[in-house]
């Protein structure tokens, strides 16, 4: 365990505690397995390393239990440092190259990285002159995930399933609590992609027997398709306690919200546009009024990928109102973008669903030629309707996770 006494404070919950134990342990494992398949620290190792180090972790720490899972001697040691420092000298060079290669062409080129718990560069600050540090990350994501969890620093994604249902037993719900939340740690943290997060989350909830998920409301989701929603939406909803958390800590009283193509209809009437944040202008309409911030249907709230971002009047620049691609015609059907993604939503459940149905006919010997038919059929239909209507397919939401 390499969390310090300092954040042993803050996490006085044995939940938590658990949760950073768990998240530690994976990305350590995972590392090992990179290190071991190409005898070097590779760039996503090191970046999930140096994320965990800023989160508070001890890089020793991490080093250490590495090799111990390679049972790495000292020789394989030096020659893993070695092969880590020939490689980003290689990779280095490379870069200098292209760099100088896109300066002769007249390009920019810009490299961000970051992670959720700063989830806004200072740029926007610092024009407004406010000082605004980055805190210690750690603690940052512990004060984000207390205001989401009303200081309960559990069930971060605030997740309604199996409650007054059928299947509401606590093994359950606490099963499924504690498997999403240890999938919002490792996104908020940068240490593991949503992808990544996501697959094992839904992969250790289908070892325990688990398939569907139902609500309180009646409606019920296979498990992949619940997962990603409650994870991707409970990151966002981090990131806005994070900058409402900045906001309070500055005074300031005006955001914007960001604006992108495609957002569905109730939430385009107020992206891009000025709100007092408290409700304490004359000019500007109240901030949770008119975007339902907070609320499932609102501003980050269910599947919302919006946010907000503070604002100054003569400082801040207005971005120009985004222009909706024309609407596309297929199979005789109209879609303007935002249907068009709800078509594709749609056509990607259906191919799981057939990945699903394949998955069980195989555990019983039976044979799958009509199935696979299927699903050549579905898949072919579906990148055939994303060029169509000029929306990228997204290959990674037709992979089933058993």
């Amino acid at each position: 365990m390499s969390l310090n006494a300092e954040q042993i404070d803050i996490l006085t919950d044995k939940y938590q505690i658990g949760l950073w134990q768990d998240l530690e342990q994976q990305v350590i494992t995972d590392i090992a397995r990179r290190v071991r398949a190409t005898g070097r620290y590779t760039e996503t190792a090191e970046i999930m390393a140096r994320n965990m180090i800023e989160n508070g972790f001890s890089s020793d720490k991490i080093n250490t239990e590495v090799m111990r899972l390679l049972n790495a001697d000292k020789q394989y040691k030096m020659a893993v440092a070695e092969n880590t420092k020939a490689y980003k000298a290689m990779v280095t060079e490379e870069i200098k190259k292209t760099v100088e290669e896109a300066k002769k062409q007249g390009y920019k080129l810009i490299a961000d990285a970051g992670n959720i718990s700063y989830n806004n560069d200072l740029s926007m600050w610092k024009k407004a002159g406010v000082d605004l540090t980055k805190p210690n990350t750690f603690s940052q994501l512990i004060n984000a995930f207390s205001m989401q969890t009303n200081k309960e620093l559990k069930n971060i994604t605030r997740t309604l399933a199996f409650q007054n249902t059928a299947n509401g037993n606590t093994a359950i719900l606490n099963l499924y609590q504690r498997e999403l939340d240890l999938a919002v740690l490792k996104m908020s943290t940068g240490t593991f992609s949503i992808d990544t997060a996501v697959n094992d989350c839904v992969h250790r909830l289908c070892q325990s027997g688990l398939k569907t998920v139902d609500y309180a409301s009646g409606r019920s989701y296979q498990v992949d398709s619940a997962v990603r929603m409650a994870v991707r939406t409970s990151c966002s909803q981090l990131a806005g306690k994070i900058t409402e958390a900045n906001i309070e800590s500055t005074g300031v009283d005006l955001v914007i919200t960001s604006q992108h193509i495609g957002s569905r209809p109730e939430h385009a009437i107020w992206q891009n546009k000025v709100f007092a944040y408290k409700g304490h202008s004359k000019k500007y309409p109240d901030f949770v009024e008119a975007t339902g911030y907070g609320t499932v249907t609102g501003l980050k709230g269910a599947n919302c990928t919006h946010e907000f971002y503070p604002y100054w009047e003569n400082i801040s620049v207005k971005d120009k109102d985004i222009v909706e691609p024309e609407p596309v015609t297929v199979d005789g059907k109209e879609y303007d973008y935002y249907q068009a993604t709800q078509k594709q939503r749609t056509m990607e459940r259906s191919i799981r669903a057939l990945k699903r149905e394949k998955k069980a006919s195989s555990n019983i010997g039976s044979d799958n030629v009509d199935i696979d038919r299927k699903i050549r059929a579905k898949t072919k239909e579906y990148n055939e309707f994303s060029k169509t209507v000029g929306i990228r397919a997204k290959e990674n939401r037709l992979k089933y996770v058993s």
